[in-house]
Parts: structure tokens; sequence; C-alpha cells
């Protein structure tokens, strides 16, 4: 069976030539959410999220294996692997987590971990790294709430940031340790390196919030 063109939307404002960046996510929200803040001219995101509870790093490494398999794939583009630690790291289920890193890797495809979770990228907007007491997704989502007045994970769309912030949030990410490992000695996230290489080409922008 020939495989599908590349599911570019025009109306976006994207150009003909313009790379696709893949993003299977263990997320079913807040990925998609975020990204959909940006406009893109050069790039377009295209983010496979977590539906019917399939959320495991077997099935996002699965999702990604499957849009490869069905689309047409141009040089430049990326396919990312996001997953969350909070769960995944634990003991029981840790090996998984090292077999879909392994694979992916081998794959070609990006891996972005964030420890504990998602939430953490987020946080990193509107403040540094905290210095203690704060590594579980609770407490993350607790100090998010205490300077939003106001958060949850399934409405990141509401969230209001600059593109300041945004780029505040690459370094102070590209600052932590750890970013790599399974088991980090704090909250980290590799969730910059999707946007850094993308802010300095200017294939994207922080739409204008409404």
């Amino acid at each position: 069976m020939p495989l599908k063109r590349r599911p570019l939307d025009r109306e976006s404002g994207v150009v003909r030539d313009a790379s696709l960046v893949v993003i299977a996510s263990e997320d079913t929200y807040a990925v998609r959410q975020y990204l959909a803040k940006f406009h893109v001219t050069r790039v377009q995101f295209k983010v496979l999220p977590s539906e019917g509870g399939r959320s495991s790093p077997e099935a996002v490494l699965e999702r990604l294996d499957g849009y490869r398999r069905e689309y047409e794939i141009s040089e430049g583009d990326e396919f990312w692997v996001c997953i969350d630690l909070d769960h995944w790291a634990e003991p029981g289920h840790i090996a998984n987590l090292r077999r879909v890193q392994k694979e992916g890797s081998e794959k070609g495809y990006e891996i972005a971990l964030s420890s504990p979770c998602f939430d953490f990228w987020v946080l990193l907007h509107f403040e540094d790294p905290p210095s203690g007491g704060i590594r579980r997704c609770d407490d993350i989502a607790e100090r998010l709430r205490q300077i939003l007045g106001g958060f949850t994970k399934k409405s990141i769309q509401h969230l209001r940031f600059t593109q300041q912030q945004v780029e505040q949030a690459v370094e102070r990410a590209r600052q932590l340790p750890n970013a790599n490992s399974l088991a980090p000695s704090g909250p980290t996230t590799q969730m910059h390196r999707i946007l850094e290489s993308l802010l300095a080409r200017e294939a994207i922008r922080l739409k204008e919030p409404r």
C-alpha cells in the first residue's frame, strides 16, 4: 500500500517544503495544547497523544512507529518520544523504559524525558527551578496554582506567557543536570530541545494572547 502524502495544513500558512515535527506523548492534553500556542511557518507539529489509556512507553513508541509506516517522510523531519518519569521510572517499569529509550534511539527518534512530569516544563516559564522540596507532580501543580491562581494539566491552552518566558524556560531547562538520566537527582526536563533549534531558526513564534 502506498504511503499517504505528508499531512501539512496549508491553511495555517505552512510552506510547501516545511519539516514535520512528530511528537508521540504519553499525555493526552498538555503537549498538544502547549504546542498549539505557537504560529509555525517552516515546520508543522503533529502530536500523537495517548488515547484509551494507552500511555505506556511501549504504546508511545508504537504510535510513532505507526505514523512513520503510514505517511511519507522527508529529510529534516523530526520524531520525538515524550515520556514522564513519575510512574515509568519506578522499579517495576524501568526495564521497559530503558528498552524503549534504546529502541527509539536506534530508530533515529529523539527522546524527551521529564521528571517528574511535563508540568515541570510549564513551571520553568514562570520561575527558576526550585532548590528543594518539589519532587512530585502534585507539588509542581500546587506551585503552579500558587503562581497562576489556578492550574490544570487539561487546560494548558488557557495559560498566558510571553515569547520571553518561553526563551527563559529553554535556558533554565538547558542548565539543569542529569537531563538524560532515568534517575535524576531532582526535577528536570528535555522539552526545551524541541523548541530551542526552532526558535533559533525563527520557525515558530508564540501567538499573541487574545
